[in-house]
């Protein structure tokens, strides 16, 4: 249960401190509401000290999209007793066309001592509201409203403090709540922690928002002070985020005494549209002589059409208000109306409060009197027509074989949670499946209303049919004998036993065809029965010979005569396939079937010993699938299975068995082993790489025999073969000469020769180039002495692939350039060939080093003395 909501002091209590300072901004918000087409009303709210100088009778608002405007104050609601006041300013604004629009109002100051904003009598007030204009969420567009207004909210020190801003969308989108940072100058969050910080980090206690019911409650805060706090109120319509309005509100928290009222809370309930219900709220305060008022908020009490109704009611000691209703169709929805109710005690001290959130939905009532007939082929539904107005269509919903359907609406999921699919919809009451049924099952049906607004009733009650029994039924198509040209299928069928012989009389005789791959390939009549007086015989059987059961699956079908006269034909069946797949010291087993009963369990049988003839169980499973470990690479195994399944309806042979033809393999080795992990190091004095990497012998595999080495020298490259490797103990490589150390690498790990796995890489692993190895001397005598008669950088250098080094002299002419990285420079002018004379020479150079992610450009400048002895 929530507590605390506000404290409201007698004017004994007014000795908190007030600052001198002329600022005055406490809290404050921007809502906004769709008047029509792109234009939009903004209802700006704020709190501030009455008594400071800084009064606003008007401000400056910013549209967001370049515009801005100056609106008027239109209410002053002044709260005498605790110096602030509610101030309200009303504007009106057409934007161009859709997008997203960052609504704000800047102004200083907020009031001084915020306990949680950093010098708070400095830092600039903002509050800010997004609105999305957007063709794709549909209409109405939006607006929101915020019933209470927190100016002024006070809590209790080591007490529950809960309030709740009474938020509703009028459009019915969804609201979410969170705690974000109050804004400030440019209306920008104020940075954490260097300016702000939320209440409870310096005031203790704990501090949460309920991100749904947007109550919002601070569990014994210790530290007395007054602080600032932004409640961001998201707007979502049908999942996507369509704007937000942000409350920035201020609360006080002062030492007290007295005991809050407590609500007696109610479960949420669900409602049918048309039913009367009065829920009964009560209240009790455990102070004597404390009156308690109680009341509601919430938009089901705004609605435009068919609003309910709390009356507000007073009372010492315990109060009760009733929630009172009759929602019509029009109230339904698809989400609940949440109502808060609160309680507020007159304490002449202090006066505190309860919260509790209640949630009631309305339920278009479910359809009745659904009833299913089965007519030939398909399944005709009907139903008595929706008693609610507006109803646009009615979804159909199948399950094959019955479910359990809740008898409380508020219970029941959602048909497809029940194991229902949506089949289709009708704008009348009435609806024909004909979606390729099969006879011998049991079909179930729900129907739900839905109207304009995409609002669905509670579920139907369920009914059940199966397709009158006027065909033969298809239950068997086992492999008989497995062989290319010698196979045999066995195939089964029952006889309509619900045929009208009146309308059939006979004689009667059925006709049997088999199509290769599943119905892929031309179908052939294989078998004509003679013809029989009655229809009521035993199930018939017949046995297909000469057929390659080894490779192909085979389908069939029969087709039933009266007199000549097709009555029908039953649903395809075909015979069970299996496909094996051998792997590392496994078989895996699959199969495909296409058949219109439902296979509820698979039986795998293995030949033991292989050609022995004899096979044994060796697994169960439900699945299209199963995998025989334990087994010796290179031997050959030998699989077939059994399927065991059924129809739903009755009368007709259950279980239904069926095997597979036999199929052999041998398993293989074809599983790479696991990928070892690399570490690297190098040495760049040296100019050498070390990579090393674990063996996978030692902990996920046990059959790695060799590994490969990849590298690039850059980052961005494709990595390439570099080193193979013929034990598995050789996990060490020392990569040298080639003028860097800088790269990348990987591992892989290979088992045997045989069987060439190889493993997936392992983790990449790369090391740069060390910085910093060239650079030139500024002293340099070609006086052809052999002593420092060529200039060159400091030797040794490393890493560097070229340069682009140009030198000038003092009156800024280019005397040499090169890219050679050695230079080889001999003193003379680039363009006379003669020695240059003794002095200061200036040069630039951009020195192009190795790295991990390429060629690296590095530049400098700096000068060279040229001495010449002669």
């Amino acid at each position: 249960m929530s507590l605390i909501k506000r404290i409201i002091y007698t004017a004994a209590v007014l000795l908190i401190s007030v600052s001198a300072y002329a600022t005055h901004n406490r809290s404050g918000t921007i809502r906004y509401r769709h008047l029509y087409g792109t234009t939009y009303e903004f209802t700006v709210t704020t709190c501030t000290k009455s008594s400071s100088e800084a009064d606003r009778p008007e401000l400056e608002i910013q549209y967001g999209d370049g515009s801005s405007d100056t609106i008027q104050r239109t209410n002053i609601d002044l709260i005498t007793p605790y110096d602030v006041q509610i101030n309200t300013y009303i504007g009106v604004h057409t934007y161009t066309g859709p997008s997203s629009y960052i609504i704000s109002i800047e102004d200083p100051n907020r009031n001084a001592g915020v306990v949680n904003i950093s010098n708070s009598v400095d830092k600039v007030f903002c509050i800010q509201t997004e609105l999305i204009i957007s063709p794709f969420i549909g209409t109405p567009n939006n607006s929101l409203v915020i019933e209470d207004c927190p100016c002024p909210e006070f809590a209790c020190l080591s007490q529950l403090y809960c309030y709740n801003l009474s938020a509703y969308d009028p459009d019915g989108d969804s609201l979410s709540y969170s705690l974000v940072p109050c804004r400030g100058e440019d209306c920008l969050e104020m940075s954490i922690p260097a300016i702000y910080n939320y209440p409870d980090i310096v005031g203790g206690g704990n501090l949460s928002i309920d991100p749904i019911t947007g109550t919002l409650c601070w569990d014994s805060p210790a530290v007395p002070g007054e602080y600032n706090m932004a409640i961001k109120i998201s707007e979502w319509r049908n999942g996507f985020y369509v704007g937000a309005v942000v409350q920035d509100m201020q609360l006080t928290v002062q030492a007290c005494d007295n005991n809050a009222p407590e609500i007696a809370d109610h479960a949420d309930t669900c409602v049918f549209a048309g039913d009367a219900v009065s829920i009964e709220f009560i209240a009790t305060d455990p102070d004597a002589g404390d009156v308690v008022t109680i009341y509601a908020t919430g938009a089901v009490f705004h609605l435009d059409n068919n609003p309910a109704s709390f009356a507000e009611e007073s009372s010492a000691n315990s109060v009760s208000g009733f929630f009172v209703w009759q929602p019509d169709c029009d109230n339904a929805s698809n989400t609940s109306y949440p109502i808060i109710v609160h309680a507020e005690d007159n304490d002449p001290g202090v006066q505190l409060a309860d919260l509790s959130t209640f949630r009631i939905k309305v339920n278009i009532p479910p359809v009745t009197n659904l009833v299913v007939t089965p007519t030939g082929n398909a399944m005709t539904l009907n139903w008595d027509a929706s008693g609610c107005n507006g109803i646009t269509k009615y979804n159909i919903y199948r399950s094959l074989d019955s479910t359990t359907t809740p008898d409380n609406c508020c219970a029941a999921g959602t048909p497809a949670a029940m194991g229902y699919v949506l089949i289709g919809s009708s704008t009348t009451n009435s609806y024909v499946d004909n979606s390729e049924l099969i006879v011998g099952n049991e079909y179930c049906y729900l129907v739900t209303a839905v109207n304009a607004s995409g609002v669905e009733s509670c579920v139907s009650l369920q009914d059940c049919e199966h397709l009158n029994f006027e065909i033969p039924v298809m239950t068997h198509v086992s492999v008989y004998e497995t062989a290319t040209g010698t196979g045999k299928d066995s195939i089964l069928w029952s006889y309509p036993k619900e045929l009208n012989t009146a309308l059939y009389p006979g004689p009667y005789n059925y006709k049997l065809y088999r199509s290769d791959n599943y119905g892929g390939g031309t179908e052939t009549l294989i078998l004509t029965t003679p013809q029989m007086p009655s229809i009521v015989n035993d199930d018939t059987v017949f046995t297909d010979v000469t057929l390659n059961t080894e490779t192909i699956p085979y389908t069939y079908r029969v087709e039933l005569y009266s007199d000549n006269l097709l009555i029908g034909s039953s649903m395809e069946a075909s015979s069970i396939f299996i496909t094996l797949t051998p792997n590392d010291n496994q078989i895996g087993i699959s199969w495909i079937e296409e058949i219109p009963w439902a296979n509820y369990s698979y039986e795998i049988y293995r030949e033991t010993p292989t050609g022995s003839g004899v096979f044994t169980l060796i697994g169960t499973t439900g699945s299209m699938g199963y995998t025989d470990t334990g087994l010796v690479n290179g031997l050959q195994y030998c699989y077939k299975i059994k399927t065991i399944g059924q129809y739903t309806s009755s009368g007709i042979v259950n279980p239904i068995i069926n095997w597979s033809q036999e199929a052999c393999a041998s398993p293989v080795d074809l599983t790479a082993p696991c990928a070892p992990v690399a570490t690297i190091d190098g040495n760049c004095d040296l100019e050498e790489t070390y990579i090393s990497w674990t063996n996978p012998n030692n902990s996920c595999a046990d059959d790695v025999t060799r590994y490969n080495l990849y590298f690039a020298p850059f980052s961005g490259d494709s990595l390439t073969l570099l080193a193979s490797f013929s034990s598995d103990l050789d996990t060490f490589y020392v990569h040298k000469d080639r003028g860097s150390i800088a790269g990348c690498y990987y591992v892989t790990a290979l088992d045997s020769v045989q069987y060439n796995n190889e493993s997936v890489p392992s983790n990449k692993v790369c090391i740069d180039n060390c910085d910093g190895y060239y650079e030139l001397p500024n002293v340099f005598t070609p006086d052809e002495n052999s002593v420092n008669d060529i200039y060159h950088p400091l030797l040794p250098f490393k890493f560097v692939d070229s340069i682009d080094l140009k030198i000038f002299n003092r009156w800024g002419d280019l005397v040499f350039e090169t890219t050679d990285p050695y230079i080889n420079w001999d003193g003379t002018d680039r363009e006379s060939g003669k020695k240059l004379n003794d002095g200061v020479y200036f040069y630039a150079v951009t020195v192009y080093e190795i790295k991990l992610e390429g060629l690296v450009p590095r530049s400098f400048q700096g000068n060279i003395q040229i001495i010449n002895s002669h």
